[in-house]
């Protein structure tokens, strides 16, 4: 196996901007601590929690892939807000601004390491340092 001479910066961009690795982090953010409680409270096969975690993570994937193509995400937004005209408008919470003050560290953590090698990054290791994000 060849070894890879992308730094650990450009490893982490290439990871968090794939769209399965998106959607897959898209579908836990919106639905699996939810659906969880609904797991416990109703007592859902874990069978049947996979199953719907299968299909947010492709409903994730499909919405994300449109993300370049305005005509296409818009026409998506506008057939899906149909089905929410009722609903209340987004806020921040206590929650949602945990997780973005969550990826603000994080993401503060992957600049950190931007333009170091990963020699660089193996030498501050070995030191005792933390070169990398650490959430």
């Amino acid at each position: 196996m060849p070894v890879s001479k992308k730094t650990l910066y450009e490893k982490t961009l290439d990871k968090g901007l794939s769209v399965n690795t998106a959607a897959k982090s898209l579908a836990y953010f919106l639905f699996r601590e939810i659906i969880e409680d609904a797991h416990v409270k109703y007592n859902i096969p874990q069978d049947e929690i996979m199953a719907m975690n299968k299909k947010a993570v492709n409903r994730a994937a499909a919405f994300l892939g449109m993300i370049g193509n305005d005509e296409l995400l818009s026409a998506a937004v506008a057939v899906l807000s149909f089905e929410t005209t009722g609903w209340n408008n987004p806020k921040e919470t206590a929650d949602t601004r945990g997780f973005i003050t969550l990826a603000e560290e994080f993401a503060a953590g992957i600049h950190s390491v931007k333009g170091k090698s990963n020699s660089e990054m193996a030498a501050e290791f070995k030191l005792g340092r933390k070169p990398y994000p650490v959430i």
